[in-house]
């Protein structure tokens, strides 16, 4: 009997201290609730809404700072940073460095320098302070694990890919992404406008599928429709996650990637708050929280490790510039489109 009375004194007591502590937690969360916000900026930006999304509360939570986000399209932020006549509100500004090197020399931002933005490498940042790269996508190859196991393993450069051979690939249509189109500018950069198209034209044999959504190529060789899929290693390492069979494989040869970073508008009234918040999005804890949350990259923080591809490789980037005007763009284009992709004799 006394060894029940002291289980239910101990019982009690515990139940006591659970309810006690979900008083604490939930009167604390109402405080918090209450308290007004710090302070408030606003972004500009042309990435996913769930992402922006994502990283503006956790902002709130961690730093009490309302970031309000100003959804662009494509077009509407090149519009934004390259005309003299476009909207200047606002305090902050991501998006990629094509964009960001034309905000720049309309002098539309203003220097960004500190320790953090220090650390970043040169190549991901203007060098003269104007904008910073946040983290970047490269483009990689994604095999069926089928595949891979036969010929495929042998095809990890861009070389081996366009040989003569069986294999069927699937890329995503240059004119349906800025971010797909990405790989084309990359490469005329690299190899020279006439050696890329001839390079797309030898590849075109093995194109079986111009997909209109960047994730497509990895999804159809995840499904054993293709063979290779040519895409971002974010989609890829979506697929590998899910233990989808397929190997991501970077290029060894380099490859093409896509850099997004942010800036500081010129008329913004709380300069002192963009910095803060670009310095805490090229963290080690918000790198970490987006990874947990599914969105993977390559991040221009030195001090996040970098994801490697099947064969325990790290990736070789393009010696590459970027920053494409809007008309330099449309014209590959339309040579692609013309001298690749609807081609009369091929």
């Amino acid at each position: 009997m006394k060894r029940w009375m002291a289980f239910s004194i101990l019982m009690l007591f515990v139940i006591g201290m659970l309810g006690y502590g979900i008083y604490f937690y939930r009167a604390e969360q109402l405080e918090k609730a209450k308290a007004p916000v710090r302070g408030e900026i606003t972004v500009y930006t042309d990435l996913p809404n769930n992402l922006t999304t994502l990283l503006a509360d956790k902002y709130l939570v961690e730093k009490n700072v309302k970031v309000t986000i100003m959804p662009l399209t494509e077009e509407q932020m090149e519009q934004r940073v390259s005309s003299k006549l476009a909207d200047t509100s606002g305090d902050v500004v991501i998006t990629s460095e094509d964009n960001l090197v034309i905000g720049a020399s309309q002098d539309k931002f203003i220097p960004i320098v500190n320790e953090r933005i220090d650390e970043v490498l040169d190549r991901l940042k203007d060098s003269n302070g104007y904008w910073v790269g946040l983290w970047y996508d490269p483009i990689v190859f994604v095999q069926n694990g089928t595949f891979y196991k036969g010929l495929g393993q042998h095809i990890t450069t861009w070389d081996t890919l366009q040989k003569p051979g069986t294999w069927r690939i699937v890329m995503t249509d240059f004119v349906a992404s800025q971010n797909a189109a990405n790989l084309l500018y990359n490469m005329v950069e690299h190899k020279g406008e006439p050696d890329a198209l001839a390079y797309l034209l030898a590849l075109k044999p093995h194109v079986i599928q111009h997909a209109k959504f960047l994730s497509t190529p990895i999804r159809l060789t995840a499904l054993g429709e293709s063979d290779i899929g040519i895409g971002n290693l974010s989609d890829a390492q979506q697929y590998i996650r899910h233990s989808y069979p397929v190997k991501m494989i970077y290029p060894s040869d380099g490859t093409s990637f896509y850099l997004t970073g942010a800036a500081v508008q010129k008329d913004s009234k709380h300069k002192n708050e963009s910095i803060e918040f670009i310095t805490w999005l090229l963290s080690n804890d918000t790198a970490k929280y987006m990874m947990e949350n599914n969105f993977t990259y390559i991040f221009a923080n030195p001090e996040v490790v970098e994801p490697l591809d099947s064969l325990g490789q790290s990736v070789v980037l393009w010696p590459v510039n970027g920053g494409y005007t809007v008309e330099g763009k449309k014209l590959l284009l339309n040579h692609w489109v013309s001298q690749v992709r609807f081609r009369k004799d091929q």
